[in-house]
């Protein structure tokens, strides 16, 4: 299978407006690491998405071991709001 060629009159573009000092930012960034103020650029933007995408697997799953835990905690004798504060504790003092 061929490597597709790239062509950067054809690639998609957008132009940015940066605040300033960040060109010079960007630049020096690129001179240390041997690569193009675009490379640079596009590493930052795949690094922001990525972490992104991170962050709503581990909210989601933070969310429905809370969910769970809460659950449980609120069997009949227990308030829910007891159930809450024991949870919250558990996770200052590292116990749970």
């Amino acid at each position: 299978m061929s490597k597709p060629i790239f062509n950067a009159r054809t690639a998609d573009k957008f132009v940015v407006r940066l605040p300033d000092g960040m060109r010079k930012r960007i630049e020096d960034l690129a001179n240390d690491n041997y690569t193009s103020m675009n490379t640079e650029i596009i590493r930052a933007i795949e690094a922001h998405l990525e972490g992104q995408a991170r962050q709503t697997l581990l909210i989601d799953a933070l969310e429905a071991k809370l969910k769970s835990e809460l659950q449980t905690a609120a069997k009949p004798g227990k308030k829910a709001q007891e159930a809450n504060i024991d949870y919250l504790d558990g996770l200052k003092t590292g116990t749970r």
